[in-house]
């Protein structure tokens, strides 16, 4: 048995109710911002929009409130993690995307982030935030395209596309940690270079879910010619990991190819860097974010110090060993209940089928 203090704040991140819930079920899903239901006392001065945390030793989750259902005996209340905020559209400038002299990616969405939700005219749209990145991820492209093409503008989500794309094409999370002292919400932005390997074979870890995808289109291999001569040419390659590279190893056969062109920007005084810089464009255009696509669920104590479940961070890379086969993969999803903590790795979801062990 497990107890969790429940404590809720308004949008200053002052203090409201405080209540104490026994075993309740927590599910986070970076991708799909999943709802919760959670009981608690009578007269609770919660209102839709107000903070929630929930607290139980290393166990932390900090959400939004959604809907407040005052009963006779209790109320009940449905939230969602902070980050449902963000899933609002806005106006992206596609030339961000460019390769010379490009702003990180990071930098972008924290931009963006800052724009909306902290010095917004309007006000009541603001939030008390503070906004930090920690990495630098540049020869990015999320591959939108203006609305005219006489301009370079289009509107897209914050939240479901900027934010999500970021995590599976390149590993970018947002990290939100609130401080109730100062009263302000800091978000970092970055990639985790730390790396956690897991033996899906030993007895500390349940394999639930196994989903090793490829493209669709069966791609592993592109080539990719400089347009000016047709005579320069990179080669990129995806593992049998499904991450991609330049080297000539750990292939996946058989071999599927595709070959294209890229124009170098003519900014760059090195035309060598240029084409280079092109290329990979090219290839994260059209391979990047492939291992992310590996879905494995992994049930564990929610103490286990080999795998640290409480500690992980979204985004974070995970390669899984198991039944003689690697498999790697970020973490987008947390699951919290009585008796385990279901991790989800991945971009992929499987919806509407029954989930069993493989």
């Amino acid at each position: 048995m497990r107890q969790f203090n429940i404590d809720f704040f308004d949008r200053t991140l002052s203090f409201v109710y405080h209540d104490v819930c026994t075993d309740p079920t927590i599910e986070e899903d970076y991708l799909n911002l999943t709802q919760n239901t959670i009981e608690v006392g009578t007269d609770t001065g919660v209102s839709n929009g107000y903070f929630i945390y929930m607290t139980s030793g290393d166990i932390k989750f900090f959400g939004v409130v959604t809907d407040v259902s005052p009963g006779d005996h209790s109320t009940s209340i449905r939230y969602k993690p902070f980050l449902s905020l963000f899933d609002e559209d806005l106006v992206f400038d596609t030339n961000l995307q460019n390769r010379s002299n490009q702003r990180s990616l990071e930098l972008v969405l924290k931009d963006y982030i800052e724009q909306e939700y902290k010095n917004s005219s309007d006000t009541l749209q603001n939030l008390p935030i503070s906004v930090s990145v920690a990495t630098s991820t540049t020869n990015w492209t999320l591959g939108l395209e203006s609305d005219n093409e006489e301009l370079h503008y289009t509107v897209t989500g914050l939240f479901k596309v900027l934010i999500v794309e970021a995590m599976k094409k390149y590993g970018i999370g947002l990290n939100v940690t609130p401080n109730f002292g100062t009263k302000r919400i800091n978000i970092t932005i970055s990639t985790f270079s730390l790396k956690l390997d897991i033996d899906g074979m030993l007895d500390n870890v349940t394999v639930k879910t196994l989903k090793a995808n490829d493209r669709p289109d069966g791609l592993n291999k592109l080539e990719v010619y400089d347009a000016t001569d047709y005579t320069n040419k990179i080669t990129f390659y995806v593992y049998t990991d499904r991450t991609w590279g330049y080297e000539n190893k750990n292939r996946i056969t058989p071999v599927s190819k595709e070959v294209t062109a890229v124009n170098p920007d003519s900014s760059y005084e090195d035309p060598d860097e240029a084409f280079l810089s092109a290329a990979v464009d090219a290839a994260y255009s059209r391979l990047a974010g492939l291992a992310w696509d590996n879905l494995i669920e992994l049930e564990v104590m929610p103490n286990d110090p080999l795998v640290d479940a409480l500690n992980l961070q979204y985004g974070q890379t995970v390669s899984l060993w198991y039944q003689g086969g690697q498999y790697v993969s970020i973490l987008t999803g947390k699951t919290i209940t009585p008796d385990h903590i279901l991790l989800t790795f991945g971009s992929e979801r499987i919806q509407f089928t029954k989930r069993s062990r493989r």
